[in-house]
Parts: structure tokens; C-alpha cells; sequence
């Protein structure tokens, strides 16, 4: 799970520096990100890497919500995420990620982050429709997540995966899908570290 993430004002502004002068405007939110945020996420296009300013979560079918992750471990075989999982496969930069501990009634909030630097995690996207106005087109991604890592399990069994970065042009180019299947997992334990 990833229910929210954190990306500073200085590495927004890097990626707004990258992003068209027409999508400029919608990279507002620094910070902490929430779903339905607008964010700079790195896209493949005609074999170069690119910027784009793009909301975070697919639009429910059941009308209310976002869908905000998307399981790597079924992301080939659910009819929502299949297609952009095989044709557009993205990259959402963060410094860190939140997850929540249950305790009885009570959550704790942690801030997790990976070698304690910027990351990449592994997103996907794809064009909707506007249901007020169908002429409206616009683009949304999702996260990928996996199975904790040893470390994470003591908060939630659930994190985002996370791309190396020397696989980040192989996650945003590569044809064939079955090459990316080592990709989907956790962070490394001595990589993550978590605060309150």
C-alpha cells in the first residue's frame, strides 16, 4: 500500500524545469502528495524519456474513489491495469513514502525512505475520459506495489516497488513484460529506513 508520498519543493522544481510550459501550471503541490495530487512522473515516448504533470489514481469504475495502487503481482492479469501495464509503464519520483501502524485503535504515522535519497517507484498510466465531459481526455497513474520488505512488515505487509536505477530505462522501454518480472519487488532492508 501507498497512500501517500513525499517529493520537496527543490526536487519538484528540478522536474518542473522538464515539464512543457502547458503543464507547468499543474505542478503546484509539493510535499506530502495525496491522491488526486498532481505530480511530475517520468514517461517513455518514442524511445526517449519524458516529464509530464500527471494526477495521482485511476478513476473508479464504481464512480466514487481513486484508484491509487495497483498489486504487481496481478498487474498483467487485471483487464483495468493490463494495457498500461504492457504499453505505458512510468516512473514517480519521491524522497520518502507514509504508511500508518495499527495498534488496537490507534495509527502511527512513519515516513519511510530509501537510502535516504531521491527513488523512483514503479507507476503506471493511462488516458480517461472526463465523466462531466466526456471531450475532456486526461492522463492518470497509479503505483505499483508488492510484498514488504523484512523491516517494512513491522508497520504493514504491503510497499511500494521500488526501481533501480539502472533498470529505470528497461522499466520505461522494454517490449516484453516478462523481463521486468524481477523488477517487482521490495526495496532492500538495509535500503529502507523508517522514522515517526
Amino acid at each position: 500500500m501507498c497512500g501517500r508520498f513525499y517529493i520537496p519543493e527543490k526536487e519538484l522544481d528540478e522536474f518542473a524545469k522538464l515539464v512543457s510550459e502547458v503543464e507547468q501550471h499543474l505542478l503546484k503541490k509539493h510535499g506530502e502528495i495525496y491522491p488526486g495530487d498532481t505530480v511530475p512522473i517520468i514517461t517513455p515516448s518514442n524511445g526517449k524519456s519524458e516529464v509530464h504533470a500527471v494526477k495521482w489514481g485511476f478513476p473508479s469504475f464504481k464512480g466514487k474513489g481513486l484508484i491509487i495502487n495497483a498489486r504487481s503481482e496481478t498487474v498483467s492479469e487485471k483487464p483495468m491495469f493490463r494495457a498500461p501495464f504492457q504499453k505505458r509503464r512510468c516512473l514517480v519520483p519521491a524522497t520518502g513514502f507514509f504508511e500508518w501502524k495499527k495498534d488496537g485503535n490507534k495509527k502511527t504515522k512513519h515516513f519511510i525512505s530509501i537510502d535516504n535519497k531521491l527513488f523512483y517507484m514503479a507507476g503506471i498510466y493511462w488516458f480517461f475520459r472526463d465523466k462531466n465531459d466526456e471531450s475532456i481526455i486526461f492522463p492518470a497513474f497509479t503505483i505499483l506495489t508488492t510484498c514488504a520488505n523484512k523491516k517494512m512488515q513491522a508497520i504493514h505487509d504491503r510497499m511500494p516497488v521500488i526501481i533501480d536505477e539502472n533498470n529505470m530505462e528497461k522499466w520505461l522501454f522494454s517490449k516484453d513484460t516478462g523481463e521486468l518480472a524481477p523488477m517487482l519487488r521490495a526495496a532492500e532492508s538495509e535500503k529502507t529506513y523508517i522514522t515517526e
